[in-house]
């Protein structure tokens, strides 16, 4: 499997419609696992395995489809204990260069799949794996068995939660 470094970049320029698209295989090198786990502060970011296909379907547009398999270790949010999440995500983004920036009208299908304006005709590797780990990964990581809630200074579960705003206006 080849390794992937943080720093490929993919010109999407040499990718011409009716060819067949362009693989990316392989697997994010320790360099770059310990750069996304500390950019999101992440106890650990290992197996980041990318297998996708970028073809062009239209004049200056691009899409990706694929897969993106991460193992990522984060902190428990209630107990502080680590807790392993194994990422599995279906890929599926359009890339899109507008030739006048001014030009480009921005609609919201809520349906369609991710689009992204591009400054340049180069697609940064690296941080489309960031990226996606980033807001792929659970923003508020727990441990099996924890209490779904948890109420901060206040052991009293009986007690109104507006009790105290109450006390203050009389």
């Amino acid at each position: 499997m080849q390794n992937l470094t943080l720093d490929k970049k993919i010109d999407l320029l040499v990718i011409e419609s009716g060819e067949p698209s362009l693989t990316l295989f392989g697997e994010l090198d320790d360099a770059g696992c310990r750069y996304v786990q500390e950019r999101f502060n992440f106890i650990n970011v290992s197996g980041v395995i990318i297998n996708a296909d970028i073809k062009k379907i239209s004049k200056d547009c691009w899409e990706l489809s694929g897969n993106l398999f991460a193992e990522v270790t984060q902190v428990c949010v209630v107990t502080g204990q680590p807790v392993q999440e194994k990422l599995d995500i279906i890929l599926e983004e359009r890339y899109v260069l507008p030739k006048n920036r001014d030009e480009y009208n921005t609609e919201i299908d809520v349906n369609s799949v991710n689009v992204e304006v591009l400054e340049t005709n180069i697609l940064e590797v690296g941080e489309l794996i960031a990226q996606i780990i980033g807001v792929e990964a659970d923003s508020f990581p727990k441990q099996k068995n924890t209490p779904g809630s948890q109420i901060f200074g206040n052991e009293d579960r009986n007690e109104h939660p507006f009790a105290k705003l109450a006390s203050l206006k009389k």
